[in-house]
């Protein structure tokens, strides 16, 4: 089944949480934000809440158990990494905590998550979220350590 038909088929049951879906992957990482394995999931936007609903990795039917949301307010800054085949949206919090969103790109099948995912970075921008480029950011790192001997 087709990432569109699963979305249809979610919104038909009455069981999508939020507006702008996107079909996302999370990894587990060093960020302290999410410490799951890597999972499917469909990430969505209501208001200041990110939804995030769990799909089984054949059916792609959700998982409701394993479900979370999280309150955009607790981020301060994004950045995003380009690759060949996903790309990954980090969302930094006050304490230097990080999430890795990655989702698929450059198919048919993966616009409406590319189209959503830069719908839903509009919104962080206007909540006043920054974009961060990394390469400053490790730039300045080693200008505050070369500061700091």
């Amino acid at each position: 089944m087709q990432r569109k038909e699963i979305i249809m088929q979610i919104r038909n049951d009455g069981k999508l949480k939020g507006l702008k879906p996107c079909f996302i992957f999370l990894k587990q990482n060093m960020g302290k934000i999410y410490n799951e394995g890597h999972s499917d999931f469909v990430m969505s936007l209501k208001g200041d809440i990110l939804y995030f609903q769990k799909l089984s990795f054949f059916f792609h039917n959700l998982k409701p158990r394993y479900d979370f949301e999280l309150n955009i307010k607790r981020f301060v800054s994004y950045s995003i990494i380009e690759n060949r085949l996903h790309n990954c949206l980090y969302l930094y919090d006050k304490q230097g905590n990080y999430m890795e969103v990655c989702y698929n790109k450059g198919i048919p099948d993966t616009a409406p998550t590319e189209i959503n995912i830069n719908r839903i970075i509009k919104v962080l921008e206007e909540k006043g979220i920054k974009q961060i480029n990394l390469d400053d950011l490790k730039s300045e790192e080693i200008n505050n350590d070369e500061a700091s001997e």
